[in-house]
């Protein structure tokens, strides 16, 4: 029997993560869980956890003034979530 060193926990997680391609859902999981704080609770309770797939970020509003506010917006939303993120993850949002 062959001996192997022991690995940290971290490593073998880390490893396994990049093994498997799941880096950029990590990326939209954090993108969807920075919503709240880039856009405040207050307006995080008007409109329904996003959705992210592929770089999409899907929004329910429930309000149309709101909705047409986002709209215009929507540019510099994308920038300030990227930006905590330190990478291009969300490439476009839509509000619904």
């Amino acid at each position: 029997m062959k001996r192997i060193e022991p690995e940290s926990i971290g490593d073998v997680l880390r490893i396994t993560i990049q093994e498997s391609n799941m880096i950029g859902r990590l990326d939209e999981v954090k993108a969807i869980n920075l919503w709240p704080v880039v856009m405040g609770e207050g307006m995080a309770k008007q409109t329904s956890r996003p959705r992210v797939s592929n770089g999409m970020m899907v929004v329910d509003v429930y309000s149309a003034p709101l909705r047409q506010e986002l709209n215009m917006n929507r540019s510099r939303i994308m920038t300030m979530i990227n930006d905590r993120l330190g990478k291009e993850v969300i490439r476009a949002i839509r509000f619904r």
